[in-house]
């Protein structure tokens, strides 16, 4: 079983995103930094509208010291803020609508 942290704070988009995962034999945890990060994680998932996450410090960093894939998802994504997210290592970056609703095609397609 694949082991996927949840940046998120939102408790309902929270809930949704577990549930959804779970369904599909992931172990989802909750996590505030870097260092709540369970053994041998693939994947995290990010919430950029949250002003704790939404930091390309810790975008780099997880991707530079945890080396996992990256989904993080906002409600409104401009050209200037995806290209600065991307250049983070943000492998996708999606709209807030859309995250729950393609949250399982997403996930295993970044972890074939």
């Amino acid at each position: 079983m694949e082991n996927i942290i949840l940046f998120v704070r939102d408790f309902q988009k929270g809930a949704e995103l577990s549930e959804s995962l779970s369904s599909i034999n992931l172990n989802v945890s909750f996590g505030e930094s870097i260092y709540d990060l369970p053994d041998k994680c693939c994947l995290a998932i990010m919430d950029l509208d949250d002003k704790k996450f939404n930091n390309l410090d810790f975008i780099l960093e997880l991707k530079t010291k945890a080396k996992i894939k990256l989904i993080c998802y906002k409600s409104l994504i401009k050209k200037e803020s995806h290209d600065a997210i991307k250049n983070a290592g943000c492998d996708i970056i999606v709209t807030n609508a859309s995250i729950v609703m393609n949250i399982q095609k997403l996930v295993k397609n970044l972890l074939k």
